[in-house]
């Protein structure tokens, strides 16, 4: 397991910064805020911190289960642009990486029960659900990334599962799908978005490990396109007749449109950010 010389070896918390990937906690408060605008009564701001402390740490281990996955399978080698892999670079061992995961996925279950208690059958199913697409996203021998479903199951997990999840949370086991309909979208386009992004920009490394995402299969100029077309489609939904109400101060902030339709490469990072704050303005 040989690390990278091009970059900087870190110190022990560094290396374990880039192993959880902070920023992508915002595709998390992406789906719960989202979640949050569809409550029509009043929020239970404790409820929604203990619902982002669960999403968050379960993304945390879904980070983790994606870098040891990615290196079992090769996908993180020689060439690959974006945030370092900490496996790959020989920051941390495997093994390390695995007991990282137990941690996660039992911090997770502390707050799971409780939130489970809250919301109901409802919420416990959807948080199976959430485990179940963390563990298979890339490990596994039919991994969800692999054969082209990773959009799907981000879109699913971050918009129609988060999204409802929150809701439950916070009405004590009610919704209607009317009420969650449009945010789950909303947030499942742009947190889905970033990994359109992600994937672009692993074209040629996927190709070489066997890595059958959809950017993979229809080629980069298509990917943009539909990238593009999942950033827009928020906006139009906002811009529709009668959902103004939804989150009008969205319909002031226009700058941020061209912006986001601009995919770069390299910068899938601050892509990371800028959708996540971007969904918490919806």
């Amino acid at each position: 397991m040989a690390g990278d010389t091009r970059r900087p070896h870190p110190g022990a918390i560094g290396r374990w910064i880039a192993a959880l990937r902070p920023p992508t906690l915002l595709a998390s408060a992406t789906s719960i805020l989202s979640g949050a605008s569809a409550t029509s009564q009043h929020l239970h701001w404790g409820w929604l911190g203990i619902t982002f402390l669960g999403l968050g740490t379960l993304q945390i281990a879904a980070n983790l289960i994606n870098d040891y996955g990615d290196y079992k399978k090769g996908a993180d080698g020689a060439g690959r642009l974006g945030p370092p892999r900490v496996i790959s670079m020989g920051w941390i061992s495997p093994q390390e990486i695995r007991r990282a995961i137990d941690y996660a996925l039992c911090i997770e279950l502390l707050f799971a029960i409780p939130l489970c208690f809250r919301g109901g059958l409802k919420v416990f199913m959807l948080g199976i659900v959430g485990v179940c697409g963390a563990v298979w996203y890339t490990s596994g021998s039919y991994s969800l990334a692999y054969y082209g479903l990773g959009e799907v199951a981000v879109f699913l997990l971050f918009g129609p599962g988060s999204v409802m999840g929150t809701v439950l949370v916070q009405t004590g086991g009610t919704l209607s799908v009317q009420q969650v309909l449009v945010p789950s979208i909303m947030a499942g386009l742009l947190v889905s978005a970033i990994l359109v992004v992600n994937n672009l920009r692993d074209i040629p490394t996927d190709l070489k490990a066997g890595k059958l995402t959809i950017a993979t299969r229809i080629g980069e100029d298509y990917t943009r396109g539909m990238y593009t077309v999942m950033v827009a489609a928020p906006y139009l939904m906002i811009r529709a007749k009668g959902l103004e109400i939804l989150s009008p101060h969205l319909t002031r902030r226009p700058y941020s449109y061209p912006h986001a339709l601009l995919p770069r490469r390299k910068s899938t990072e601050s892509v990371s950010g800028r959708y996540g704050l971007l969904g918490i303005s919806f």
